[in-house]
């Protein structure tokens, strides 16, 4: 069934101001425009109670042309669960202490095995480790304070004097730094190589062989699109390990390990927990991987706490409406920018405009996270003075929209005069009218 549009609700909700409608009273075959733009669309979808798994029931028609019908979830096709239970009511039940429909937070430091690595005999930690296993499709998993902390531990588990690693130009500031400055102080061979054009990795490789590739499917802060499964059958050709780092993107919307992917990581404090409330770092994959840096917890230390993956835990239930909110607002946030007077360029996956892999390896939706590149330094230089609604802060991925201007890094494909946006769960219309007044200020 699906939602009928008619004169009558066009006068009670305002719709015609989102819509462009025809009375389908005096023509029943007669229904929205063709020709109606995403931004359009996505602004109406809350209004018409469309959801990622399709449409829902408001009103007493069906018609088989109806557009909105159509509508796809963003979840990626590769996901499967052994229970057949949909992506969502895994992310709800999978993982629970057996009786509960909340795990409770164990801090017992007493507990047989409580202080053993990974925290797996910790009911609190498991619960959330098996969600996320279960929603990435791995083998298993191992917590850590932090996305850094669990990174660095990952690291420093896998890798000795004289391994190399091979990663692409641009990744978190910080992984940034433990490539540049503190493995090859450790022995550790690090090259940077620009992961568009995949064959350049394929080079690479060919002429020395690697022990690790380390890349983010939608990068942080570029927010280029790089062709994970492209880059997961290089690595493995060449007897790489691949290590994803899939924070961005959240296994709604990617499913690395799916793709052939050895480790996949991410900093939970993110879109996983979703709320700005907890911090916690899990990498999953291949069991004897796991195996490997859960041991190497003994003397580097650094679990991931109860506290903190009880929240996160909390957080995932609700992920893939979040998901689907965030990348449907900042879809209709990106088409704005895209068109104001101040923008240069708008980076986001969604458009095509940027987005070179278009729908041939790309996700079907990127998130909350875009990057503005403008025409003029005083509006780079001043916007955050002047947003009201929007947050001018770091972090990402929690109900709070946040912007943070960058600095001009070309090596890193960066470039001049760019922002880094953070698109939350408010309501579009308002972070653009936020971005409109602050714009006009600068």
């Amino acid at each position: 069934m699906i939602f009928a549009v008619f004169g009558t609700v066009e006068r009670r909700s305002g719709l015609g101001r989102i819509f462009p409608l025809v009375s389908s009273r005096s023509n029943p075959d007669c229904w929205l425009m063709d020709k109606i733009s995403k931004r359009t669309f996505l602004k109406g979808a809350p209004v018409l109670g469309i959801t990622a798994g399709g449409p829902i029931l408001a009103g007493a028609a069906t018609h088989s042309e109806n557009p909105l019908s159509k509508q796809e979830t963003l979840l990626d096709p590769h996901y499967y669960s052994e229970s057949g239970w949909q992506f969502g009511s895994q992310a709800i039940h999978h993982g629970e202490q057996e009786g509960y429909q909340v795990t409770p937070i164990s801090q017992d430091k007493c507990a047989p095995g409580y202080q053993r690595p990974g925290n797996l005999k910790n009911p609190t930690v498991a619960a959330l480790l098996r969600k996320v296993m279960e929603l990435e499709g791995t083998q298993a998993a191992v917590g850590g304070p932090c996305g850094m902390g669990i990174i660095a531990q990952t690291y420093m588990a896998l890798l000795r004097p004289g391994d190399r690693v091979v990663a692409h130009r641009c990744n978190y500031d910080w992984v940034m730094t433990l490539l540049r400055e503190y493995l090859p102080s450790w022995g550790i061979e690090v090259q940077f190589l620009d992961f568009n054009q995949p064959e350049r990795l394929e080079e690479s490789l060919r002429k020395r062989s690697a022990k690790l590739v380390h890349w983010e499917p939608y990068v942080n802060p570029s927010m280029e699109v790089l062709d994970t499964q492209r880059l997961v059958e290089i690595a493995k050709a060449f007897g790489a390990l691949s290590l994803v780092d899939n924070t961005w993107l959240t296994p709604y919307l990617l499913q690395p390990a799916a793709l052939g992917a050895d480790l996949v990581m991410h900093s939970v404090t993110k879109y996983m927990g979703g709320h700005g409330n907890a911090m916690g770092g899990v990498v999953s994959g291949r069991r004897d991987l796991i195996s490997t840096i859960d041991r190497s917890q003994n003397w580097l230390g650094g679990l991931l706490r109860p506290m903190d993956a009880f929240m996160v835990t909390q957080g995932v239930k609700t992920l893939p409406l979040r998901m689907t909110q965030h990348s449907k607002t900042a879809q209709v946030v990106a088409e704005y920018l895209a068109d104001h007077p101040a923008v240069k360029r708008v980076r986001y996956g969604g458009l095509p405009s940027w987005n070179a892999l278009g729908q041939q390896a790309s996700p079907r939706g990127f998130g909350g996270m875009l990057g503005i590149e403008w025409k003029q330094d005083r509006v780079h230089q001043s916007l955050g003075n002047h947003v009201r609604l929007i947050l001018n802060a770091t972090s990402l991925g929690d109900p709070c929209s946040r912007i943070m201007a960058r600095q001009e890094e070309t090596d890193r494909g960066i470039p001049a005069r760019y922002t880094r946006v953070s698109i939350g769960l408010e309501e579009a219309d308002d972070l653009m009218a936020d971005f409109k007044q602050a714009i006009e200020k600068c």
